[in-house]
């Protein structure tokens, strides 16, 4: 039996549970209160030392990290598959999925946090991963060519919050096109947060970002002072 240790608010979980409703898998959702540290329990902690969620435990099989727990299940179960085989798409697939994180997935964090100073940049790394994914598109239906891949999970998870925070597809109408039909498909429509939901995690992501420095500062004190 599968285990998803999730919080619907958390943009990494999202792609993970999407990928385990693309493959009809039967599994047990686990959801993590972050709001009431529910990351940082004991028990959790075991799981992710990092307390870092989402996670997966299949049949006794942890793995921890989105991107690793997706591409476990696109080799444990491969249909339908989720990556391209050849060299080319692959590497294109690949390509927009680490974009995602590290363009796309900070400059989302800084747009909400509203840090002054950064906000032409994080609005600079938007708009320049978009314009990459038009580009990387071109016509197809899905990045990875006619088939739903992973790229399309990670990236069709994080570009509607950027067009949310203030970017804009009018200048790429097919990726708009993309965009919706994926948000049409039932894994989307299953895993979105309502507009209350939405509201209340906008509220809340200050608060958060305040709790994780302050939990890190006091883990990082644990782990250099450890208690004889």
């Amino acid at each position: 039996m599968i285990s998803f240790y999730y919080a619907k608010p958390s943009l990494f979980s999202r792609p993970v549970w999407i990928t385990l409703l693309e493959k009809g898998l039967e599994f047990e959702p686990i959801a993590v209160n972050m709001a009431k540290d529910g990351q940082f329990t004991p028990e959790f902690r075991a799981l992710n030392p990092f307390c870092r969620i989402p996670v997966l435990v299949d049949n006794g099989f942890r793995v921890t990290e989105s991107q690793a727990i997706m591409d476990y299940l696109d080799t444990k179960y491969p249909q339908p598959p989720l990556l391209p085989k050849a060299a080319e798409p692959l590497a294109l697939v690949r390509m927009v999925q680490m974009v995602s994180i590290n363009e796309l997935m900070p400059a989302i964090g800084e747009l909400l946090m509203q840090k002054s100073g950064q906000q032409a940049y994080a609005k600079n790394r938007g708009v320049t991963a978009l314009t990459l994914f038009a580009e990387l598109l071109g016509e197809a239906s899905y990045f990875g060519g006619e088939q739903l891949s992973l790229a399309d999970i990670m990236a069709g998870v994080l570009v509607p919050i950027v067009c949310e925070l203030g970017l804009d597809l009018k200048p790429h109408p097919h990726l708009q096109s993309w965009l919706d039909q994926l948000m049409a498909r039932e894994s989307w429509q299953q895993t979105q947060l309502s507009t209350a939901e939405k509201d209340r995690f906008l509220r809340s992501i200050r608060a958060l970002a305040r709790l994780w420095q302050k939990r890190r500062q006091q883990r990082a004190e644990q782990l250099l002072n450890p208690s004889p």
